[in-house]
């Protein structure tokens, strides 16, 4: 079906407004948390109306849910882009657990951390956060399933070394954003390294950067 030619383009713009929307949420999001947050503030963001956010997520909860979505979305898609380019399965772990620590590109953690905060309240963002978070479990699951296949780890349940070693790594995140400069960032890689490695039957060697 051939769609006239301002129809395509004021689709296609509507879908590129969506992601301007959503990235100035995020933005907004970690600039002053989740409950100060109103549209008129992700508006000033991009230089439009609040109208213009309303009439294309209704409301400050969908805004809000939606931002969480394609967040997490754009990470996972880094992470498939910078794993892909890894030779082994052990690279491709090492890749993924500094791209999720606090200490490296993914994951704004102060978004995830005003999320879980807010989750404790609103019951809609508890279930996208909880989504969410599976999404990024089972990548990791995957991860550790090839390197099991490939005789590279050792763990007799994937999942849960996956669960561990994501609930170390949000602890760790927690303490490190909080409390800024209080653990060195150096010790805080070697510790995770070494915990991971426990789990899979590695050395912690094997998880350092190549």
């Amino acid at each position: 079906m051939t769609y006239p030619r301002g129809v395509t383009r004021s689709r296609k713009d509507a879908g590129l407004r969506r992601g301007e929307i959503l990235g100035a949420a995020v933005t907004q999001i970690e600039k002053q948390g989740i409950h100060p947050l109103r549209i008129s503030d992700v508006a000033r963001e991009l230089g439009v109306s609040p109208a213009l956010v309303i009439y294309h997520f209704g409301t400050k909860e969908a805004l809000i849910g939606e931002a969480f979505t394609w967040a997490v979305q754009r990470d996972l898609d880094r992470l498939g882009g910078l794993t892909a380019d890894c030779s082994t399965v052990p690279a491709r772990l090492t890749t993924a657990l500094d791209w999720y620590a606090p200490t490296g590109g993914a994951k704004g953690w102060t978004l995830w951390i005003e999320g879980w905060a807010a989750a404790l309240r609103e019951p809609a963002l508890r279930e996208v956060g909880r989504e969410l978070d599976l999404r990024w479990k089972e990548a990791l699951t995957a991860i550790i399933q090839d390197g099991v296949a490939a005789g590279e780890f050792t763990t007799d349940d994937p999942r849960g070394a996956a669960w561990r070693i994501t609930a170390l790594l949000d602890g760790v995140a927690v303490q490190t954003v909080v409390h800024r400069g209080a653990h060195d960032r150096e010790q805080t890689e070697a510790w995770s390294r070494q915990i991971v490695a426990r789990e899979l039957g590695l050395r912690a060697t094997d998880l350092e950067r190549g």
